[in-house]
Formats: structure tokens, C-alpha cells, sequence
């Protein structure tokens, strides 16, 4: 038996459809699927669960990790915890599978390399169609580099505590936990004999305009700060990166405990206030929970303002609420990741609220 781990938020039906019907079709069926839902929006987790009742095979789990921003580490890590099989596939909700891919799995099992494997890229129009594998015209292949889809051994993931909870968002996951893997005495070898998974088409996360607040948040150059980390992994031959808790679900017990929590403080976006919070407050408040709303104040927009910053006249400075969030996005994946947190952005992008149990 092999489990097939499947990191899931907030994505489409049809997407989701298309991949797990692609694995009902397969030759082998003995597999199993841990689908973790991380902290998915209600409309699209009642939506999902729903679909998987279709498939036998799949064990559905939700984490909520709502106002969390994305891990697909984290996630990754939930199922690697879950998973009670020798082996395991790290999926990905894009992916449509040949029907022979288990078959090659078992395969390779028996050779006790770590593998990673080639994939084909649809176009746009291609990957609405609905057709035999073999049928599609790929578009691109991945190159060696681009390890995303890969088979272990889970005993080898256990020993280097999981892929490391410090990336978010996008990029860089996969190649560190191959190189932690070596600095383990494990080796990885790169499948191209053939094209065995097709992804399915989405709009690139490097397309986002990451130097405007949105309701979701994103953090500026956040493939910068991610490669730094896989640098750093690298430079000093690091195995293990994890605290003992990783690959931890959050229940709605403890979400709901620290979402109740209506005991908030107003912080202005002036500039000492926030250095202020960031520097002292945030590490040195202990055994309580931090609720505070970082909000924009009025005067910045004043002509009063204005020409004191043209005459160069000394006054109050302040942060936009964009440079806000990546600051306060920055330090809770460098210093807080192990930490329970709710990160939200008003709808009307004029308030940031972050809620932290400490």
C-alpha cells in the first residue's frame, strides 16, 4: 500500500475533480490518498468534502489554519504525520496521474531511492479538455530542478523531521527537503523516463502583483526570502529544522478559543508604534494572548502633512499599511511559525488585525 498526500486550499472543483478521477482510473489500486484540507474557506471545504465522498479511497482531514497564510510544508507534514504506509506520494491538486503511475510506484519502491519526476505543463485551453492521458498535447516539461512531485520512503522523512515549516506561500520546499535528504545519507534520483503526471494549467503565483495590500495576504519577494533559507539549509549541512511538534493539525477547538478573542488594541501605523511592537512587545508578552488591529491614521493625508513633508519640516512618520503587512508577515514566519496565530485583512484593506497565542 502507497498513500498519495494531497496539500489542498481554496481551489476549484473542477481541478480537484479532474486529478482524483485520474487516480480512480488507475491499474493498481492498492493506494491510499490523505487529503489535507488546509484551512480552506467554508464555500470550498463543504464543497470538497463533499466531492471526496465520491472516492473511497481518500481520507479527507481539515486543519483549521484559517487566516493562516499558505504552507504547503505545513500541509505536507499533517499527511506525512497521518500516513501509515511505508511509502508516500507528495501530490499536488493540479496533477492528472496516467493510469499506470501506482505500477511504476511499486516499481520503484524496491530500489530505495527517494524519486522525483517529470511533469508535462498544459496551456490554458488544454487543460479545460477532458480527454486520454496519452490524448493531451503538453505544452513544457519540468527540468531536473523541479522536484514538487516526489516519491519517499516516509521513514527517511521522519528522520529529517519533514520538510521544513519555514517556507510559506510558494518555492523552495521541495528542493530543500531533497538536500536535507542528502545531507542525511539518502539519495533522490530524477523519473523522466516518461511523462506519468500532466499539470493541469493555473495563473503563476510570480504573476501577482505583490506590491499591493489584498484581503489575501501576500508577502513582497517572498521567493527571495524563501531561496535565503534553502541557502542557509544548504551552506551549513542542515538535517533537522523542525520543532518536535511539527506536522501539527489545529482543531476548531483551539481556533475558535483564539478567534473569540475580542480584547483588541489599536496601533496607528506610526512608524515608532509598530518598530515598537515588533521589536518589544511581540517577544516579550508571554502566557497570554495578543490581539492588536494595525490601522491607518488620517494625517498622513492631511495637507497640514503634506507641506511639512515638502518644506522638509521634521514630523511624524508613518508605514503604509502594505509595508505593515510584509513586516508583520516577515516575522511571523522567521520568529513565529510555531506559534498559533490568526492573520486577517479587512475587506476594505483599511485594517490589519493579528491575533497570536504567545
Amino acid at each position: 500500500m502507497i498513500t498519495v498526500i494531497y496539500p489542498y486550499r481554496n481551489r476549484e472543483l473542477r481541478r480537484v475533480k479532474n486529478s482524483l478521477d485520474s487516480l480512480s482510473k488507475q491499474s493498481n489500486k492498492n493506494f491510499t490518498v490523505v487529503f489535507v484540507d488546509y484551512g480552506s474557506e467554508i464555500q470550498f471545504s463543504d464543497s470538497v468534502k463533499s466531492l471526496l465522498k465520491q472516492y473511497e479511497f481518500v481520507k479527507y482531514i481539515y486543519s483549521y489554519h484559517n487566516y493562516q497564510p499558505w504552507s504547503r510544508s505545513k500541509a505536507i507534514n499533517i499527511g506525512l504525520r497521518l500516513a501509515e504506509t511505508e511509502y508516500v506520494f507528495i501530490a499536488d491538486i493540479d496533477i492528472i496521474f496516467h493510469n499506470k503511475f501506482i505500477d511504476v510506484l511499486f516499481v520503484l519502491k524496491n530500489k530505495s531511492e527517494n524519486v522525483y519526476f517529470q511533469v508535462g505543463y498544459l496551456d490554458e485551453a488544454e487543460s479545460k479538455e477532458l480527454k486520454e492521458f496519452d490524448k493531451y498535447t503538453i505544452a513544457s516539461k519540468s527540468i531536473p530542478e523541479g522536484q514538487g512531485l516526489s516519491f519517499f520512503k516516509r521513514d527517511s522523512l521522519l528522520t529529517i523531521g519533514g520538510f521544513d515549516e519555514f517556507f510559506h506561500f510558494w518555492g523552495a520546499e521541495d528542493e530543500d527537503v531533497h538536500s536535507r535528504l542528502k545531507n542525511a545519507g539518502f539519495s533522490s534520483k530524477f523519473y523522466n523516463n516518461e511523462i506519468l503526471l500532466l499539470h493541469q494549467w493555473h495563473k503563476s503565483f510570480e504573476n501577482i502583483e505583490k506590491n499591493k495590500l489584498t484581503v489575501e495576504p501576500i508577502l513582497n519577494d517572498v521567493f527571495g526570502l524563501n531561496k535565503q533559507k534553502l541557502r542557509f539549509n544548504q551552506k551549513n549541512s542542515i538535517v533537522n529544522v523542525n520543532c518536535e511538534n511539527w506536522g501539527k493539525i489545529i482543531s476548531k477547538n483551539e481556533f475558535e478559543f483564539l478567534n473569540s478573542n475580542q480584547d483588541s488594541i489599536t496601533l496607528l501605523n506610526k512608524k515608532y508604534i509598530i518598530d515598537n511592537f515588533i521589536d518589544f512587545v511581540l517577544p516579550n508578552t508571554h502566557s497570554k494572548i495578543i490581539n492588536v488591529v494595525f490601522q491607518k491614521h488620517n494625517y498622513p493625508d492631511t495637507l497640514k502633512y503634506k507641506i511639512k513633508k515638502f518644506l522638509r519640516i521634521k514630523t511624524q512618520e508613518y508605514y503604509s499599511l502594505k509595508y505593515i503587512n510584509d513586516l508583520i508577515l516577515k516575522t511571523l514566519i522567521i520568529y513565529y511559525k510555531d506559534y498559533f496565530f490568526i492573520y486577517e485583512i479587512s475587506s476594505d484593506l483599511k485594517r490589519i488585525q493579528l491575533k497570536i497565542k504567545k
